[in-house]
C-alpha cells in the first residue's frame, strides 16, 4: 500500500505527458485514489464492526488487486476507476492498521504505528526508483509502478484468508454518537500533518523538474529522498519519541525540521543542495502522523476502530484536497509559489500545538 501510495507522485509527471493534459488535470489521480479515504472514513467504523476486521482486511487486499489491474488498463476511464478501488482497499488498511496497533499495543501506540509506518515507507522508497528505473529502461510507468506491488498482493490474497486479527473491544453500541470535544482538535492536526506530506510526496519529483531541470527518470529518484529521510525516522520512532516523550515538544521539533528543510529544498540555488533539503524535510515530516493519528484514536478509546475511521477520513481529505489545491495553483501562479502552502501548513500546525496543547498555568 505504501509503494502505491507514494509511488503515485513518480509517475504523475510521465502519466501527464501521456495524456497530454495540465498538472492540475492530472491531479485527479491523486484525487480520486483519496476519495477512497473517505467514503471510508465516513462508512468504515460501521463496515468493520459489522464484519470484522479479518473480513475488511480480505477485502482490502482484493480491492487494491482489481484496482492496480484497472490502473494499468489502456482506456483512461478504466485507469480512473482503478485509482479509486486502489484508494479503497488502502483505506481500509490505512483505517485498521492503527486501530490494530493501538489495541495490541497499548503502552506506546505512537512508537508502534511509528514503526510500522518506518516499515512502509523504506518499502515506498523503491516506489520512485522503480519507475525512475522503468522509464530509464523504455519500459514504462506502469512496469515499475504496478508490477511489483500486484505480484507481492497476489501472494498476500492465500494466507490473508487464514489470518487472525484480533475484532476491537468496543462494539457499535457502545460508541457515542458524538465525538468527545478533544477528537475535532485532534483530528484537525492530523488533516494539517498529512496534507505537508503528500504535498510533497506527490509533487517533489514535478519541483525537481520545473526548478532544476532534472530529467523524467532522474526526478523521481531524486524525490525519493523525502521517502528515505521519511524511512529512517520512523525506523527509529520508539528511540525518539523516548527521548522526546512530551507529544508537544516532539510535534514542534518535527515541524520545525521540516520547515528548515523544506527552505532548503525551495530555495536552494543546486539540485544537490535542493536534493539535500528534501532529505531534511522528510526526516521532520516523519512523526507528524504517527503522533497525531494516536493522539486521534487516543480521544475515542471505547471504539477505537470509528476512531481510526475518522483518522482516515481526516488522511483522505488532506491526500485529496491539498496536493491537488496546489496543483490547481501552479497552473495559475507557478509551481514555486504554489508551494509555499507547504510552510503555512506546518506553521499553522505549530501554533496550534503550541498554543492548544501548553501547559496550563499552576
Amino acid at each position: 500500500m505504501a509503494f502505491l501510495l507514494n509511488g503515485m507522485g513518480a509517475v504523475l509527471p510521465p502519466l501527464q505527458r501521456e495524456l497530454h493534459v495540465s498538472r492540475g488535470e492530472v491531479a485527479f489521480y491523486p484525487s480520486l485514489f483519496a476519495v477512497g479515504l473517505v467514503v471510508v472514513g465516513l462508512t468504515g467504523g460501521s463496515l468493520v464492526s459489522r464484519i470484522g476486521r479479518a473480513t475488511a482486511f480480505r477485502l482490502a487486499i482484493v480491492g487494491m488487486i482489481l484496482g492496480g489491474l484497472l490502473l494499468a488498463a489502456p482506456a483512461q476511464i478504466a485507469t480512473l476507476l482503478g485509482a479509486v478501488l486502489l484508494g479503497l482497499g488502502s483505506a481500509l488498511l490505512i483505517q485498521l492498521v492503527p486501530a490494530i496497533l493501538s489495541t495490541t499495543q497499548p503502552q506506546a501506540p505512537a512508537a508502534a504505528i511509528g514503526e510500522a509506518n518506518g516499515l512502509a515507507s523504506a518499502t515506498s522508497v523503491l516506489a520512485p526508483l522503480a519507475v525512475a528505473a522503468a522509464l530509464a529502461a523504455a519500459a514504462g510507468w506502469r512496469a515499475g509502478y504496478l508490477l511489483a506491488p500486484l505480484v507481492v498482493l497476489a501472494a498476500l490474497a492465500v494466507p490473508a484468508w487464514r489470518l487472525e486479527i484480533p475484532d476491537g473491544s468496543a462494539r457499535s453500541g457502545e460508541t457515542p454518537a458524538v465525538a468527545p470535544a478533544p477528537m475535532f482538535g485532534r483530528w484537525l492536526d492530523l488533516l494539517l500533518a498529512v496534507s505537508v506530506e503528500f504535498c510533497m510526496v506527490f509533487w517533489a519529483a514535478s519541483a525537481f523538474i520545473a526548478w532544476d531541470r532534472a530529467s523524467l527518470s532522474q526526478a523521481p529518484a531524486l524525490a525519493s529522498l523525502f521517502l528515505v529521510g521519511m524511512a529512517a525516522a520512523r525506523a527509529l520512532s520508539a528511540r525518539i519519541i523516548g527521548w522526546i516523550s512530551d507529544q508537544r515538544a516532539l510535534t514542534l521539533a518535527c515541524a520545525a525540521t521540516a520547515f528548515a528543510g523544506f527552505a532548503l529544498f525551495w530555495a536552494a540555488p543546486t539540485l544537490t543542495l535542493a536534493a539535500a533539503g528534501l532529505l531534511v524535510t522528510g526526516l521532520g515530516v516523519a512523526l507528524l502522523y504517527p503522533t497525531t493519528v494516536s493522539r486521534v484514536i487516543a480521544a475515542w478509546p471505547q471504539a477505537p476502530d470509528r476512531a481510526s475511521a475518522r483518522a482516515a477520513l481526516g488522511s483522505g481529505l488532506a491526500i485529496g484536497v491539498a496536493p491537488f489545491l496546489l496543483a490547481q495553483a501552479s497552473d495559475a501562479i507557478g509551481l514555486r509559489l504554489a508551494f509555499l502552502i507547504v510552510p503555512v501548513l506546518l506553521v499553522v500546525l505549530a501554533v496550534r500545538v503550541g498554543v492548544v496543547y501548553a501547559p496550563s498555568p499552576r
